[in-house]
């Protein structure tokens, strides 16, 4: 059940949109009827999904659950070349089509604390502190990108030293007040932004829509 329409509200995204390329958009529902586990598999698409749980310490259940998948991107480095992906809006994901580019770069972290810095977005009152952005890993050895290291172990793997997924979509669970915050990001366009909160309050629904479903897929 919804508690309420799409925050923020077209005027308030209007402002922000003047400030930030990304500003979230979420719509708040009562959480009763469905559990992380259950969600994740009514969201999940191909290989780049997740589920966390914010449990610290010794706590036996965390506040907030954290799911997502279909990134709008993906940054991935094999010692200098890195690779950037960025997957078609019809077809996100780990094998949907689109643009694909690579490069070589002295130092791919400092790349990577690059292109986070491009999609930064404003704080969101109703929702935690991640809502959206980068998720995967920095291997071992992405020492070597700061220090002089000799003799690196043989690539027997080929994995990625680096290898993050960027999400434009979120289903938040707060544990606490027995709610989840569906969200789409808005990617703004300064010469259409009325254009680009219609698009993210679209995606919000398609997700709703999933949720509610009886089946999962």
């Amino acid at each position: 059940t919804s508690l309420m329409r799409y925050q923020p509200d077209l005027p308030k995204f209007l402002e922000l949109a003047k400030e930030y390329r990304l500003v979230p958009i979420y719509r708040q529902l009562v959480g009763d009827t469905l559990t992380p586990v259950t969600a994740f598999r009514k969201i999940q698409e191909g290989d780049w999904s997740f589920l966390f749980e914010s449990v610290i310490g010794g706590e036996r259940l965390g506040r907030y659950s954290f799911l997502g998948s279909n990134p709008f991107m993906v940054f991935q480095a094999w010692d200098r070349r890195v690779r950037i992906s960025l997957p078609s809006p019809s077809g996100r994901g780990a094998r949907g089509e689109g643009e694909t580019r690579e490069q070589h770069h002295d130092d791919p972290l400092k790349l990577l604390e690059e292109t986070l810095a491009e999609y930064h977005m404003p704080p969101m009152s109703g929702l935690p502190r991640f809502c959206g952005g980068a998720v995967g890993y920095a291997g071992y050895d992405t020492i070597r990108y700061v220090e002089q290291l000799d003799r690196p172990p043989l690539d027997d793997r080929e994995l990625p030293d680096l290898c993050f997924a960027f999400y434009d979509r979120m289903v938040i669970f707060d544990h606490i007040n027995k709610t989840l915050a569906v969200v789409a990001h808005a990617h703004v366009d300064p010469q259409d932004p009325e254009r680009s909160y219609d698009d993210a309050c679209r995606r919000v629904d398609e997700l709703v829509e999933r949720l509610q479903r009886k089946d999962a897929d």
